[in-house]
């Protein structure tokens, strides 16, 4: 397994580019990372495809892969023609992955709300996903859905069967370790769901409460503060034939960007240690 960091995850401080952030990156020991399509920065979806090669060039010369991407693409959209405009951006978004030689395309579907029922949500996703899965495999993208706090998709059952009804070897979960603590176990959810509808990996922590209660919560925390066991998680990653990047969404915290990278480097390399255990 290799090691990457989400790019929402680094600061944007005035004058201080993501370029020149690549070399430190690297120089702590990360091999990737996962860039945003944003609103605004080096990448958005009205970059020149010129900037977005040249970024690519950038992190591959930093010796880091830009092996996935998230943002610009959202399903849970109450208009049709609006629904169909976020279409045409979701198709230039995998068209910005296939420029930077990205592999993979995390999609965050949007909010479930008392506008937008848990049916819609239902349809727009599978509609969404199947009008994108063509693309995908023509492009040798993997697109993969994520589990996030949007109140949809609450089980590994309700993923597997959504990814079964889009029926797309380039479509899965992209799974996120720390957002399933709240009312699961990672774990179970990695060995229901099996390797290859996982597309990609978030890992980040998160703790219940003293009493480790479902609904008793402290929140996010640093890797190994929470209540996530890793090793367990690691194992049925390995067991799952899962052997790609992991991926950190984890704050950076107070301490300067040099310390904060080279200690969630070194914490990266625990979960590789126990992937080989």
């Amino acid at each position: 397994m290799k090691k990457s960091i989400m790019r929402a995850t680094l600061p944007s401080p005035p004058g201080q580019t993501l370029f020149k952030q690549l070399d430190l990156l690297k120089k702590s020991g990360f091999d990737g990372i996962q860039l945003g399509v944003q609103a605004a920065g080096e990448l958005t979806l009205r970059t020149p495809d010129t900037a977005v090669t040249a970024l690519a060039k950038a992190c591959r010369d930093a010796g880091l892969e830009p092996h996935a991407i998230y943002g610009g693409i959202s399903f849970f959209r109450e208009d049709e023609a609006d629904r169909e405009r976020g279409l045409d951006e979701a198709r230039h978004v995998l068209e910005i992955a296939a420029l930077l030689g990205a592999r993979k395309v995390l999609i965050h579907p949007g909010q479930l709300t008392a506008a937008i029922p848990y049916d819609d949500c239902w349809k727009y996703a599978l509609d969404g996903l199947r009008a994108l899965k063509g693309k995908a495999e023509a492009t040798h993208l993997r697109l993969g859905l994520e589990n996030v706090w949007n109140k949809f998709l609450m089980s590994p059952l309700e993923f597997q069967r959504l990814i079964g009804d889009v029926d797309s070897p380039a479509v899965g979960i992209w799974f996120d370790i720390g957002n399933v603590v709240v009312f699961g176990y990672p774990e179970q959810w990695i060995r229901i769901l099996g390797g290859k509808p996982i597309v990609g990996i978030h890992v980040k922590d998160f703790k219940r409460g003293p009493s480790d209660h479902f609904g008793d919560y402290d929140g996010f925390v640093p890797l190994f503060h929470g209540s996530v066991n890793w090793p367990a998680v690691m194992r049925e990653l390995v067991a799952a034939g899962f052997d790609d990047y992991l991926v950190t969404e984890v704050s950076l915290g107070s301490q300067p960007l040099p310390d904060a990278l080279g200690e969630l480097s070194r914490q990266l390399d625990v979960l590789v240690g126990y992937a080989k255990k």
